[in-house]
């Protein structure tokens, strides 16, 4: 708690310590580089090459999934959507597009908004981004809320794409980030990993409706190695699972060491003997082609068909040496590589 009340102080003498000036006369860049230190620091961030992160996603309507994003910094940018009730979706940018699945359909996109966003997608913290990618930054007159005194910065591209900023004035936290198609983001709480901060929790809202979306942090992991099968968007016009992915054998090349052998009814999983320890029943295209559920053995002789006993899993993008995939319990979630044993 000391520490926390240190750097506070510290944050809040900055613009005189620093820049020598009142901070009536902060520059935009002034402001933007304040808010970076409140976050740990330009040298931490740009020590994260990668991430992996998951949220919680709360609906308008109070259902929910779980959004697993990942990138490498600067470069490139996945974000999965999975739920037991909605259809999922992907948006892949890996350097040169950017797709989007949606269910059963898919969207090539070659828009100057969405590269811009997704281009900006790739790096976890916004202000870095905009540094990164030589952002305009313009300072606009000084708006007070209910709870909060703010900054206010314009970040613009080179191509015309716009967004305005919100900073707290005691710490130079952002607080609020408006798009140029009228949508925001509320950045409502945040953590630290590794000295760095994430936003934990995110409340986004629409143009035109009252709507509220939230998420909640799950996980990060940083720096990791994910391969680049997971950026790179295998359909062109129809979304399939090619047979060798839906019917093989396959290893797991991170996370928990796993072997099974998928048939068309069931996967059985097999340990270092090649004895099944584990069966599983499978059923394909549960809610899109990509998906199938998984149910223990004993689950399904019990006839148990709750929402509890099922494992959703999606193929998320596969070659021709393996897969990837996203899985979610009522209660977990993760992501899993998996090589084919030819």
């Amino acid at each position: 708690m000391v520490t926390s009340r240190h750097i506070i102080t510290i944050l809040f003498l900055l613009p005189t310590l620093l820049f020598g000036q009142s901070r009536e006369e902060l520059t935009a860049t002034q402001i933007v580089d304040s808010s970076l230190l409140f976050c740990g620091g330009e040298m931490r961030i740009s020590k994260i090459e990668s991430s992996r992160i998951n949220y919680l996603l709360i609906q308008p309507d109070r259902t929910t999934a779980i959004i697993n994003d990942q990138l490498k910094t600067g470069k490139k940018y996945v974000q999965c959507i999975l739920s037991k009730t909605n259809s999922p979706q992907t948006t892949f940018f890996n350097e040169e597009k950017i797709s989007r699945v949606d269910g059963s359909s898919i969207i090539h996109i070659a828009d100057l908004q969405s590269k811009e966003e997704v281009k900006l997608k790739t790096y976890n913290q916004i202000q870095y981004a905009y540094k990164q990618l030589k952002y305009l930054l313009t300072r606009l007159p000084d708006q007070k809320f209910k709870n909060f005194d703010c900054f206010v910065v314009k970040a613009k591209a080179d191509n015309g794409y716009a967004t305005i900023n919100f900073f707290d004035k005691t710490n130079f936290r952002l607080l609020m980030v408006a798009y140029p198609n009228g949508n925001k983001s509320a950045l409502i709480d945040y953590v630290f990993k590794d000295s760095v901060l994430f936003n934990s929790q995110i409340v986004n809202t629409f143009s035109n409706s009252k709507d509220l979306q939230i998420l909640k942090l799950q996980t990060i992991d940083l720096n990791v190695d994910i391969s680049d099968i997971w950026f790179n968007c295998p359909y062109s016009d129809k979304v399939y699972v090619p047979e060798y992915i839906k019917i093989g054998k396959f290893s797991s090349t991170n996370g928990e060491a796993t072997t099974f052998n998928r048939t068309e009814i069931s996967m059985d999983y097999t340990d270092d003997k090649g004895n099944i320890d584990l069966k599983r029943f499978l059923t394909w295209g549960i809610i899109s082609p990509d998906t199938f559920s998984l149910i223990d053995e004993q689950a399904f002789k019990d006839n148990d068909k709750s929402s509890s006993s099922q494992i959703l899993v999606r193929v998320v993008s596969w070659d021709k040496n393996g897969y990837v995939c996203q899985w979610i319990t009522d209660k977990y979630t993760d992501t899993q590589d998996y090589k084919l044993i030819k």
